[in-house]
């Protein structure tokens, strides 16, 4: 295996990460329509930018950084479950600037030409890692602050709903090797892949409507920086007043929003034919490479 090339001078590394991110990030380039996330992307660029000549200068792999990425989740929700003042600054901190981390990971992975499916699979891991960190940390938070066990009871609903998503076990259902003979009925014709389901159903009309609205509901305290900095900053008003106290209603919505996903999963893969769909369309993409 031939060695990586020699890492790029400091500028040239934040050239890149400007020019990369360009096309992902549009408001680097227009500050007008969204204010913060213009600031928040400068933040993450330049802090980006240390990390990859850093990680560029030791011969720290991407893999390295996106594993990194993923687990200072969970650090952020361990520091922040603690009732102590330095150990939740800190994890506010960390949950503040974690992110430079994956913006950093791809550019280092294409500069020592290290990209991979694997990388690509860690970094959506991380972020699950990520929001699962964030969402049980308040979850503790709360319940610290409150003094109130009901919360306690609810902290295991943010990991449930999010591992038991019916759509997450038709993508290991479909991948596992012992739905080997089912598949293989499949695709041998003995067996129409929407034979069981009745065929895909498209949202039309209400079903289009009730979409709309499942959307709308999810993307309510989504895991985008916006919204972590929104309860974060609702964390540090209330160490600076004491009497506001609203991020418990913040953990209930953590919660409400998770049942929500589960649920609309659980609806998509009974009622839509998800599964079969899934299939058939990865035949077709198969069929059309060949």
């Amino acid at each position: 295996m031939s060695a990586p090339p020699a890492p790029p001078p400091f500028l040239e590394i934040r050239k890149q990460l400007y020019e990369h991110n360009y096309w992902i990030v549009p408001h680097i380039a227009d500050w007008r329509s969204n204010p913060y996330t213009f600031v928040k992307s400068l933040f993450y660029l330049e802090l980006a930018t240390v990390v990859v000549f850093l990680s560029l200068k030791s011969g720290i792999t991407a893999n390295t950084v996106t594993i990194a990425y993923g687990f200072a989740g969970i650090l952020g929700g361990v520091l922040l479950s603690i009732p102590h003042k330095w150990t939740i600054f800190a994890a506010l901190l960390i949950f503040f600037t974690k992110s430079s981390l994956d913006w950093a990971d791809g550019i280092i992975a294409r500069l020592n030409r290290q990209s991979s499916l694997t990388g690509h699979t860690l970094d959506i891991y991380g972020a699950h890692l990520n929001a699962l960190g964030f969402q049980m940390g308040v979850g503790f938070y709360v319940a610290q602050k409150s003094g109130d066990p009901f919360f306690f009871y609810l902290i295991p609903l943010i990991p449930f709903f999010l591992s038991t998503g019916l759509t997450n076990f038709g993508y290991h259902y479909l991948f596992d090797f012992s739905t080997e003979t089912a598949l293989k009925k499949i695709l041998q014709g003995k067996e129409s892949p929407t034979a069981r389901s009745g065929g895909s159903k498209k949202p039309t009309g209400n079903g289009e409507s009730r979409w709309k609205r499942y959307a709308w509901l999810t993307g309510i305290l989504d895991d985008r920086a916006r919204s972590v900095d929104f309860v974060m900053l609702l964390i540090v008003l209330e160490y600076l007043y004491p009497p506001f106290f609203v991020t418990w209603i913040i953990f209930l919505l953590f919660v409400i929003r998770g049942f929500i996903i589960f649920a609309g999963k659980f609806y998509l893969v009974v009622n839509n034919g998800w599964i079969e769909n899934q299939l058939q369309t990865k035949l077709q993409e198969l069929k059309e490479d060949h």
